[in-house]
């Protein structure tokens, strides 16, 4: 994420929406927009992370495994008893334990980006709220915030409509940052709605 001012984020724009497509946009209206695509370097870098981090146990396991069998090697006859073995045992099992968790995350991150959607992640404008393809105006909304993911995923930004019914896109999917969003929220709703940032404090 790396844009401020809403005319420096993705781009702001007078609405051009192709007929039935947003039943509550009028084609040609004199209505401003802030229109974010679908960003995946937030994943990718995820991806390149976890891979990184995963390769890495791979090779602090390799190198607990020679150093064992080096030792082994060198003092074979301290192994006839069952001592070491236990030893060698929770070594080997605390590394491996590691490296799995970390192959689990690589490939967590891997699907996140798989299942990214593609063009507009999220438009705000006058007459309310797409996020994801739904549409959602400020009459039926009930609130946005940024809300914590689950495990292994960042922070999302949700809509909730007036109903309890709420849509997602992760943080780190958008090229924007969290107080623009807020300040164009307000903007655009007329000061009815912000959005709540308290998950990004705690």
């Amino acid at each position: 994420m790396g844009l401020g001012l809403p005319e420096e984020a993705a781009y702001v724009r007078g609405m051009s929406v192709e007929r039935g497509v947003r039943p509550w946009f009028t084609a040609g209206s004199p209505y401003e927009e802030l229109a974010l695509l679908y960003d995946p370097t937030g994943p990718l870098q995820r991806v390149a992370r976890r891979k990184k981090k995963f390769v890495s146990r791979v090779v602090s396991l390799g190198i607990t495994l020679a150093i064992m069998v080096g030792i082994y090697l060198w003092q074979r006859d301290q192994f006839s008893y069952s001592a070491p073995w236990v030893i060698y045992g929770i070594v080997v099992g605390i590394s491996l334990a590691f490296a799995v968790l970390a192959f689990l995350a690589w490939r967590q991150a891997k699907k996140i980006l798989a299942s990214m959607g593609q063009g507009i992640a999220l438009r705000l404008g006058r007459p309310g709220v797409e996020i994801a393809g739904a549409y959602v105006s400020w009459a039926d909304l009930g609130s946005l915030a940024v809300t914590k993911g689950r495990l292994g995923h960042g922070p999302q930004f949700t809509v909730t409509r007036t109903d309890g019914y709420s849509l997602s896109v992760p943080l780190d999917q958008l090229e924007v940052y969290p107080a623009t969003l807020d300040s164009t929220a307000r903007a655009y709703s007329g000061g009815r709605f912000g959005v709540d940032l308290a998950a990004l404090e705690n």
